[in-house]
């Protein structure tokens, strides 16, 4: 089955000095696609990871790329494998707990919204919900090893487009967490 035909996807991390890896697995936890980390190693010591590809058979289906925002708010893009953009994601000002607007390229825009630590999030378009994205620890030395384990679980009527941001939306998660544990947020 297809990346965008799954309903629960699992983001398992590997995340080392330089690279922010992922394989993302089924339900039953077979592979069927992985986030590689792009761009030079240079910019990623400074910058940590700016560019992922996600890759379904070798071939790249989504592109998420955290472009340089020095005087505006935390923004990530999402496209698809061709570079077309399917969604902009962009971190909201928020006090009690951890916010983001996702524009999706057909004019939808969600909302996804989760807990100050950042283990629970929901997205929603109005009061439907999209998607529920779960952070789980696979264990104390997996942990201590910079693995990370996201559980994405999708309303099985979302369509290719939706899905597709809901996976950018999830590695941005990580992303943003990753951002906030080297400096101070000033977004």
């Amino acid at each position: 089955m297809a990346l965008v035909d799954q309903n629960v996807l699992i983001l398992q991390q590997i995340r080392s000095f330089l690279r922010n890896d992922f394989a993302i697995l089924d339900a039953s936890g077979a592979q069927i696609a992985s986030i590689h980390t792009e761009g030079s190693g240079a910019s990623r010591a400074l910058a940590g990871a700016r560019d992922l590809t996600v890759l379904e058979n070798g071939y790249p289906v989504l592109r998420i790329s955290d472009p340089p925002n020095l005087f505006s708010r935390d923004t990530y893009t999402v496209s698809d494998g061709n570079g077309l953009s399917m969604a902009t994601i962009t971190k909201e000002f928020s006090v009690l707990s951890r916010k983001l607007r996702v524009e999706l390229s057909d004019g939808s825009v969600l909302q996804c919204a989760g807990s100050l630590f950042g283990l629970e999030f929901t997205i929603s378009q109005g009061q439907a919900v999209a998607a529920r994205v779960a952070r789980r620890m696979p264990g104390l030395s997996a942990a201590l090893m910079g693995h990370d384990r996201y559980l994405l679980q999708l309303a099985p009527d979302l369509p290719p487009l939706h899905r597709g941001a809901m996976i950018g939306t999830v590695v941005t998660i990580d992303l943003i967490r990753a951002k906030e544990s080297r400096i101070p947020d000033t977004t």
